[in-house]
C-alpha cells in the first residue's frame, strides 16, 4: 500500500467532486420514487416527517461524509480491486452487501422495529449510491494525464 501523494489526492478529490454532485443531483427525485408510497401510509406517519419540515443539511451531509470516506477508503486499496465499469460495479455490490443488506438481514431476524418493506427500500436506495460512487470512483483511476 502507497502513502497518499498529490496525485492522489487530486484523484480522490476531482471523483468525490463528481460521486458528491452526481448523487445529490439525483438523491431527491430517487428518495421521492422509492419512500412516497410509505410517506402517505397510515400506520407509518409517525416516522415520516413532511418536506418543508426535514432539515436538509442532515442528508446533505450524510451523503458527503459518506462520500469522501468511500472516496479514502478507495484511494488506499486500489491496488488489490479491479479496475474499470466492471470492477466499480463489484466494488460497490460488495460493499452494499456487506455494508447493508447483510446488517439488516441481520436485524430484522432479531427485531421487528419497522415493517421490512421499508428496511429493503432503505436498502436499495442506499445499495444504488454505494454502487454509483463506487463506479465513479474506479472508472479512469490509472489513466495517467
Amino acid at each position: 500500500m502507497s502513502s497518499l501523494n498529490t496525485e492522489k489526492w487530486n484523484r480522490i478529490l476531482v471523483r468525490f467532486l463528481l460521486a458528491f454532485s452526481f448523487w445529490e443531483a439525483v438523491s431527491i427525485p430517487v428518495r421521492m420514487v422509492f419512500f412516497s408510497k410509505f410517506y402517505f401510509d397510515p400506520t407509518l406517519k409517525s416516522i415520516f416527517v413532511p418536506i418543508t419540515d426535514v432539515f436538509w443539511l442532515g442528508p446533505v451531509f450524510s451523503d458527503l461524509s459518506f462520500t469522501l470516506a468511500f472516496g479514502f477508503l478507495y484511494a488506499l486499496m486500489k491496488e488489490s480491486l479491479p479496475q474499470g465499469l466492471v470492477g466499480g460495479f463489484l466494488v460497490g455490490i460488495l460493499v452494499s452487501i456487506i455494508g447493508f443488506v447483510s446488517p439488516m438481514l441481520w436485524t430484522l431476524s432479531l427485531t421487528n422495529f419497522v415493517p421490512s418493506a421499508l428496511v429493503w427500500v432503505w436498502v436499495a436506495y442506499y445499495s444504488i449510491f454505494t454502487i454509483s460512487t463506487a463506479v465513479i470512483y474506479s472508472v479512469g483511476w490509472n489513466i495517467e494525464d
